[in-house]
């Protein structure tokens, strides 16, 4: 086993490392052989960025751009990939066995896309338990690798909160966190320009995914009732095959998701799946209190970068109860029997270890306990609800893209200034930030500066960004 790192870093061979294997995954990683399958990249329109300062200052100091025209005009490709996937959804012909409303099926294709990204992350990308077979060195994302649009718009939400995704590479996914940035590049490249659809994929792409995540490379755009999955028993940890949508509403891709163990008959839902995430971490937190932390523990809120291990360790110590060396190894089941199946019981463990005395019903739960919860109100790997986080329709920000016909690339072939002007905006804004610390402003939607905001200090931080 590794040694313990002696302080979290950017650096990622000081990662930390872990033994337990990830649920029902491989220790084998993949090994491609893409001699044959060059990798697509994304191709700017020609000349976009040659109008682009080679500099900017950004609180008395130079530095480089930041972020390019091409850059950009990549990323709106993506969005409006994204948008056209859910324009499909919204336009599906088809109909599913079960009758839903069209937030409703929005809703099961969101947790089925967030389920498809776990599996990719964890097995075919690398999760926990996989740091000694991934080494050290930072690497690219293989070619047949690259997801289908459905998980890379999940992952680009999931990037879309640093902080945490990082704190989550570190303690559950080493092969994200050794491929570090989003490529853009490249997985824009696996997109049609001008459909904005994404390009065939290969057969070795296919059957990558489909072998490492037991799933099926297209996007699940309809669900029925007898589609299924398996989901181990928290109390029993025995697998129960599992139906996507029931006619009741409590399939696991719904909200009112129930299930009976078919084998110890205990009924659970997603929230006791959340609880026993989280007794899994406590049972680590006992076995090996210098190598595993609990989620939110590691990551600073303010700073974004990473405490020192002992600063995690203390915490997770208070957290959990483990000052005083009383509390005894046992397995998560034994956790779940002994304290209760829901995150209030979990919550009021936690208030006792870590206000004492002074535990009341009246005083509130301490801001950092209800952060470090927060990544156990739900099952899998990910500390955020990703399903909840994806934008539902309408998708807002997307949606004003589209409209203004940014995602269009056949635009930016003859108009580069207006993507150059954005970044020179944004660059003002850095500055505009870095030099007034403290303040709160917010960016304006280039070119639509009468965007509405709400009101408030919102609104009031917006008008004086755009007077800036």
């Amino acid at each position: 086993m590794a040694a313990v790192p002696s302080s979290y870093t950017p650096n990622t061979s000081q990662a930390p490392a872990y033994a337990a294997p990830p649920a029902g995954g491989s220790d084998a990683l993949p090994g491609y052989d893409n001699t044959n399958t060059p990798p697509r990249t994304f191709v700017p329109s020609q000349g976009i960025d040659e109008k682009l300062p080679n500099h900017f200052k950004i609180n008395n100091q130079y530095v480089k751009p930041q972020v390019t025209p091409s850059e950009l005009q990549a990323h709106l490709a993506l969005l409006g990939a994204f948008h056209r996937l859910r324009e499909e959804f919204r336009t599906f012909k088809g109909s599913s066995d079960v009758p839903m409303t069209p937030d409703e099926r929005w809703g099961v294709f969101l947790q089925r896309a967030v389920y498809r990204s776990e599996q990719w992350a964890v097995r075919m990308i690398g999760g926990e338990g996989q740091e000694e077979v991934l080494g050290d060195a930072p690497r690219v994302l293989a070619p047949n690798e690259v997801p289908p649009l459905d998980v890379t718009m999940v992952w680009h939400t999931y990037m879309l909160n640093p902080r945490t995704y990082y704190e989550d590479c570190l303690r559950k996914l080493p092969g994200l966190l050794r491929i570090g940035s989003f490529p853009l590049m490249q997985l824009v490249g696996s997109i049609d320009h001008e459909t904005l659809l994404p390009h065939p994929p290969s057969e070795g792409r296919v059957s990558a995914f489909s072998t490492f995540t037991g799933q099926p490379f297209d996007s699940p755009i309809n669900t029925n009732s007898d589609e299924t999955l398996a989901v181990f028993c928290p109390s029993c940890s025995q697998p129960n095959n599992t139906p996507w949508i029931t006619f009741k509403g409590d399939g696991f891709a719904q909200r009112g998701y129930r299930c009976i163990c078919e084998y110890c008959r205990f009924m659970f839902t997603r929230e006791a799946l959340g609880v026993r995430k989280f007794y899994e971490d406590m049972e680590k937190c006992i076995v090996n209190p210098d190598r595993f932390f609990l989620a939110n523990t590691i990551v600073d809120f303010h700073s974004g970068t990473p405490t020192e291990p002992k600063w995690s360790q203390t915490l997770t110590y208070i957290v959990l109860g483990l000052r005083d060396g009383t509390i005894r190894l046992a397995p998560a089941e034994a956790w779940g029997q002994q304290i209760g199946w829901t995150m209030k019981a979990v919550e009021d463990y936690c208030r006792i270890e870590l206000l004492g005395k002074k535990n009341q019903q009246w005083i509130a739960t301490p801001r950092p306990l209800n952060i470090i919860l927060s990544a156990y109100r739900h099952p899998g790997p990910f500390s955020l609800d990703l399903a909840s986080a994806v934008p539902p329709p309408p998708m807002n920000f997307i949606d004003k893209m589209a409209n203004l016909g940014f995602t269009e690339q056949a635009r930016w072939e003859d108009d580069h200034d207006t993507l150059t002007r954005c970044v020179v905006r944004y660059h003002h804004f850095l500055d505009l930030m870095a030099s007034t610390p403290g303040n709160f402003v917010v960016p304006t939607l280039i070119p639509d500066h009468d965007d509405k905001v709400s009101q408030g200090p919102l609104s009031d931080a917006y008008d004086k960004t755009a007077e800036a």
